[in-house]
């Protein structure tokens, strides 16, 4: 019996001897295989919706500042229509602390939209979100979630997978930003053609983040890139987004817009469907179907706009004419019933079915008058024949003067800022940009008339080439500058930069009106304008009021253009008509930081300025309001604070 009992305990040993063992080895081998690879290590995963946490809580914070602003603006409109004016104080030259919240206003704005670095053609807002945002990518892409060893983090199957997460999680980010309807613009009160920069910030980390995903995969072997439909699919698409960001490049996109445009909606639609299929298998689907969802309600929409104002609220001429109005010049004119109307200042996109598919955003020049028995409102477009299909139909119209073209309007679009609170507004235009500040101003003056609007003092600066170009809009600027009340200060002035050459270079009279004209039917105090007899002796273009206005024109410049190389603008004498309201020409660029300047420490309340033109003008007018008479030290000194709103499309 014992026997028997003592070879049981012998087993029982050696089972436990070897139970020992092969736990000792599983271990041994479960630390050799940490040791040499990252099988039984489990690492956190990282998750893309922590950057659509950073992003919205960036878009929080521009709708909470739009708010404040929509809710100042309501409070000086309610004080226009229910105080009596109060008298403001001039500027004492002594800091007061009370005025720190608007002196970091002055500074913001500075350093955030007027600073421009050189040869990015980017303000110091736009290239520090653009740094930033494609640090915290590339950060979130390569940084360790945890502290296991051995990290992982910086391995390529891991920091491709991150990329290619991150990469499809911005997709519907991107094409939001690309979209006309939008509800980034309706909480921010930025417009789509402001957006468009974050779009293309977006869209050119994806295109980094898409290659750091291709690079991570298949360095070791290209042959996978075809070794499957869904991994052939990806590889095209990154093809396609490539092409297209390189024809998004400024210089090939501006000259070759057309491609551009054309290339463009082809390539990204390829993109995202290869996107679509590559990201099925793993699951990643779910980032792209938003992409869908957003961009299909951008077009219903849109087409559902097509549909309402060119063929359910038919007008009763769909066409536009479009009129040769000299030196390259193009009028387009159309009636549509637009419910609601359209701001001053925004934009419309045309299309001509019979010249293409694709539509072009022009500023629309008029503010909105609806016929009251057809419910119709006219909408005039002034557009420079430049390439293209402007060309094109400036080619058509110029044997006989004008043409009709059947015409699809989508709009309004655009988001241009309230002028009622401010105390001063300038305007500033060159070239075809004057249909977006004399729209402005029109408005702004029917607005002073209905005591809706605070402005005491308007001043507005147009620079453009010839007198031919200037004919384009004198009888309309004429007409808006007979509607200023008596009450409001008005300074308009014409710069000629190129049609001077070989003649006195002084200010002269503007041509006048043929025949007595009726001003408007809303009733304003002036209600016909004559101008004076063309002669040497005139200086300004004349306006009849009932009683004599009290606007002056703005004090001639002496010394610098608004190029650094600019010339000086010619001095004029101020004799007759000096104290009258009218339309000054004068030869020569306008110098806009003077202009400014005494604008600016002259007002009494807060300054809107609203420029539109070429590049120059508008780094002109940004670098101006860079300097120490709007900036914060000034601004605590009592000078008003300064808001900036440029009109440009960077296509």
């Amino acid at each position: 019996m014992s026997q028997p009992h003592g070879h049981h305990s012998s087993t029982s040993a050696t089972s436990s001897v070897a139970s020992v063992v092969a736990t000792a080895m599983a271990s041994g081998a479960s630390h050799a295989s940490a040791a040499s690879g990252h099988d039984a290590v489990k690492h956190k995963p990282v998750h893309p919706e922590y950057v659509w946490y950073a992003i919205l809580s960036l878009l929080g914070l521009a709708t909470i500042l739009n708010a404040f602003f929509l809710a100042w603006t309501t409070f000086r409109r309610y004080r226009v229509r229910h105080e009596q004016p109060k008298s403001t104080s001039r500027p004492t030259g002594r800091l007061a602390l009370r005025r720190v919240p608007q002196a970091i206003l002055s500074a913001s704005r500075i350093l955030s939209y007027r600073l421009r670095i050189p040869y990015v053609d980017m303000t110091l807002l736009e290239l520090t979100l653009v740094t930033l945002y494609m640090a915290g990518c590339l950060a979130w892409v390569f940084s360790p979630t945890d502290n296991v060893k051995p990290s992982n983090n910086l391995t390529p199957g891991t920091f491709s997978l991150n990329a290619g997460k991150l990469a499809a999680a911005q997709l519907p980010l991107a094409v939001v930003l690309a979209l006309k309807n939008n509800p980034i613009s309706w909480l921010t009160g930025l417009s789509h053609e402001k957006l468009v920069l974050m779009h293309r910030m977006v869209s050119r980390c994806i295109f980094v983040l898409t290659w750091l995903h291709l690079i991570g995969e298949y360095y070791r072997s290209p042959v996978k890139l075809l070794s499957a439909h869904w991994k052939i699919a990806g590889l095209v698409g990154a093809i396609a987004q490539t092409i297209t960001t390189l024809f998004g490049i400024q210089a090939i996109r501006r000259r070759y817009y057309e491609v551009f445009y054309s290339t463009h909606v082809a390539l990204i639609l390829i993109f995202i469907v290869c996107m679509h299929i590559h990201a099925a298998p793993k699951h990643y689907d779910i980032y792209v179907w938003p992409v869908w969802i957003i961009w299909g309600f951008d077009r219903i929409l849109r087409a559902s706009r097509y549909l309402l104002f060119n063929v359910i609220l038919k007008p009763k001429d769909p066409k536009a004419r479009i009129e040769d109005i000299g030196a390259g010049g193009l009028r387009v004119s159309l009636r549509r019933r637009i419910p609601g109307g359209w701001k001053a200042g925004q934009h419309a996109f045309i299309a001509f079915p019979k010249l293409g598919i694709e539509s072009h955003p022009f500023t629309i020049g008029n503010i909105c008058e609806k016929d009251e028995s057809t419910g119709e409102a006219e909408m005039v477009f002034i557009i420079r024949a430049m390439g293209g299909q402007t060309r094109t139909l400036h080619d058509l119209a110029s044997p006989s003067g004008s043409c009709e073209l059947a015409a699809f309007v989508d709009g309004p679009y655009g988001q241009p800022e309230d002028l009622r609170p401010f105390s001063t507004c300038v305007f500033i235009a060159g070239g075809t940009g004057v249909t977006y500040t004399m729209s402005r101003m029109h408005q702004l003056i029917r607005d002073v008339l209905a005591s809706s609007a605070h402005a005491t003092r308007v001043v507005f600066v147009w620079a453009v080439r010839t007198q031919a170009e200037y004919d384009w809009i004198s009888a309309d600027l004429s007409k808006i500058v007979a509607l200023a009340p008596a009450s409001l200060s008005l300074a308009v002035e014409v710069f000629l930069t190129g049609g001077g050459v070989g003649r006195d270079p002084m200010t002269e009279s503007l041509p006048s009106l043929d025949k007595i004209y009726d001003v408007e039917k809303a009733g304003a105090d002036v209600s016909q304008w004559t101008g004076p007899e063309v002669g040497t002796d005139e200086m300004v273009e004349e306006i009849d009021t009932p009683v004599q206005g009290s606007g002056t024109s703005t004090p001639t410049k002496t010394d610098g253009g608004y190029f650094d190389s600019g010339t000086a603008t010619p001095t004029a004498p101020c004799g007759i008509g000096a104290s009258r309201r009218g339309i000054v020409r004068r030869f020569g660029r306008p110098d806009v930081r003077k202009i400014l300047e005494e604008e600016v420490t002259a007002s009494q309340g807060a300054v809107a300025v609203d420029v539109s033109g070429p590049d120059g003008l508008v780094d002109a007018v940004r670098s101006a309001l860079t300097q120490p008479f709007a900036g914060p030290i000034a601004t605590l000194k009592g000078t008003p604070t300064v808001l900036l709103s440029v009109e440009q499309f960077r296509m």
